[in-house]
C-alpha cells in the first residue's frame, strides 16, 4: 500500500535532492548564496532543516492520498509516515529552542532584543503575507467572488490569519486545508519568541525572587494570550526543551567532542530510527527523549556520515521555510484541483504518484524562487530597518546630549 510503503518517501527525497542539485548547477545565484552561508557555525543543523521540511510535505502527501480515497482526514497508519510530519515538527521546535537559547547564553545581558524582534518579524511575514493573500483570493475564486460574511467578520478573519490562526474564510469549510494547516506551528514559535526574554530573566539573568515570580506570571499570561483561540499544548512546547538542553550540551567540550564521533553518529541514527518506527506520535516522553538525543548529537556538529553535508541538502535547508509554508497549497493545486481540470482520477495509485513526482520538483523550484526573491529580500529589509532605527536612536541620543550641555 502507498501509505505504508517507505520506498515512496525514499523516491520523493531522491527526486527533491536531484532537483536541488540541478538548480545548483543552473542558477549561479544559488551557488553564490551557499558559498556565503557555508560559513555557518551550525552547518549540520542547516542540512537537517532540508530533510525535516520535505518530510512534512511527504507526510501531508500521504494524508492527502488517504483523504482522496476515503474522504477522511487522519494520520497515516504507518508510524514512519506519521512521524515524518510530527517528528519533523518536534525537531524544528528543537532547532528554534537551541539557536535562540544558545545565543542568549552566549550574549547574556548584551543580547540585542531589538534586532531579535525585527529579525523575527521579517523572517516570518514576507513569505506568509503573500501566502495568506493567495488563500483569501482562492477562497473567493472558488465561491465566484460572492461575499458571504459581513465585512466586520471578514476583517476578524483577516486579523486571525495575520496571527497565524486559521478560521474558515467567508464560510469556506476548512479553509486551513488549502495549506495543510501548517501555520499552527508558527503560533508555538511566536510564543517561544515572546517568552524568551522572560525565560532569560528567570534562568539566565538571575534577578530577585520578585522578578522571577513576575516573569513566570508573564510567561503564563503569554501562554494564555497566544493560545486564546486554540490552547497551546504543553507536550508540543516540551519539544523546545530538547533544543535548550542541546545549548547546554555543546558547552561541555567532552560532550561536544563525543557528539562528533562515529559512535555518536550511529547512536543518533538508531535513536531516530526507533522514534520513527516504534511510535505513532512524536510528542510523548519516550519519542521526545529519543529525538532529543538525536538532536544534541547533530547540534554537536555530527553530519551523520556526510548525510547533512551535500550542497543540495544544504540548499533544501536554506529553502526549508518556503518548502514548509508553501507545500500544502502546491499539493492542493496539483493533486486536488489539477485532476479536475485534466479529467484525471487522482485516486488511482500511479496517477497520484505521477502527480506527486511533478509536485515534488515544482515545490523545490517554487521554494527556491520564493527564498531568493521574497524571503532573502525580506530579511535584508529587516536589517535595513534595524539600521535605520539605530541611526534614529543615535541621533536622538546626540540631540539629548547637546541639550544637556
Amino acid at each position: 500500500m502507498t501509505e505504508t510503503n517507505p520506498f515512496i518517501a525514499l523516491a520523493a527525497y531522491l527526486l527533491a535532492i536531484v532537483t536541488a542539485a540541478l538548480l545548483l548547477r543552473a542558477v549561479p545565484k544559488i551557488t553564490r548564496h551557499l558559498e556565503h552561508s557555508g560559513e555557518s557555525r551550525y552547518a549540520s543543523i542547516d542540512g537537517l532543516r532540508g530533510y525535516l521540511a520535505f518530510g512534512v510535505f511527504v507526510h501531508h502527501s500521504v494524508i492527502t492520498w488517504i483523504f482522496l480515497r476515503t474522504g477522511v482526514i487522519e494520520f497515516p497508519p504507518s508510524n514512519f509516515y506519521s512521524q515524518l510530519g510530527q517528528g519533523s515538527v518536534a525537531l524544528f521546535f528543537m532547532i528554534t529552542g537551541f539557536l535562540f537559547w544558545n545565543r542568549l547564553l552566549t550574549q547574556g545581558r548584551q543580547h540585542d532584543w531589538l534586532a531579535f524582534a525585527v529579525s523575527r518579524v521579517f523572517r516570518l511575514y514576507p513569505l506568509y503575507l503573500p501566502l495568506m493573500l493567495i488563500v483569501f483570493v482562492t477562497v473567493f475564486y472558488l465561491q465566484d467572488w460572492e461575499l458571504k460574511d459581513p465585512g466586520i467578520r471578514l476583517a476578524g478573519q483577516i486579523l486571525a490569519w495575520l496571527t497565524f490562526d486559521r478560521p474558515d474564510v467567508n464560510q469556506y469549510h476548512q479553509t486551513g486545508m488549502l495549506i495543510s494547516n501548517v501555520t499552527w506551528t508558527l503560533g508555538y514559535e511566536v510564543f517561544f519568541y515572546l517568552a524568551l526574554p522572560l525565560a532569560g530573566m528567570v534562568f539566565i539573568y538571575r534577578g530577585s525572587w520578585l522578578q522571577v515570580v513576575l516573569c513566570l506570571i508573564g510567561i503564563y499570561a503569554l501562554y494564555q494570550l497566544v493560545g486564546w483561540e486554540h490552547s497551546l499544548k504543553k507536550h508540543f512546547l516540551a519539544s523546545f526543551l530538547g533544543g535548550i538542553g542541546a545549548a547546554y550540551w555543546i558547552r561541555r567540550p567532552h560532550l561536544m567532542a563525543w557528539g562528533q564521533t562515529r559512535q555518536a553518529g550511529i547512536i543518533a541514527l538508531l535513536a531516530l530510527a526507533i522514534a520513527f518506527t516504534a511510535f505513532n506520535r512524536a510528542f510523548n516522553l519516550l519519542p521526545l527523549l529519543l529525538l532529543s538525543l538525536f538532536f544534541v548529537i547533530v547540534a554537536s556538529g555530527n553530519t551523520l556520515f556526510g548525510a547533512l553535508k551535500p550542497r543540495s541538502i544544504r540548499w533544501l535547508g536554506e529553502i526549508s521555510y518556503s518548502t514548509y509554508l508553501l507545500h500544502g497549497f502546491v499539493l492542493w493545486v496539483m493533486v486536488q484541483r489539477l485532476p479536475l481540470v485534466m479529467d484525471l482520477d487522482a485516486r488511482d495509485t500511479w496517477t497520484y504518484l505521477s502527480l506527486l513526482a511533478v509536485c515534488t520538483c515544482l515545490l523545490i523550484v517554487i521554494s527556491s524562487l520564493t527564498f531568493l526573491y521574497i524571503e532573502k529580500p525580506g530579511m535584508s529589509a529587516g536589517r535595513k530597518l534595524l539600521q535605520w532605527l539605530r541611526q534614529g536612536k543615535k541621533a536622538e541620543k546626540s540631540l539629548t546630549e547637546k541639550v544637556a550641555r
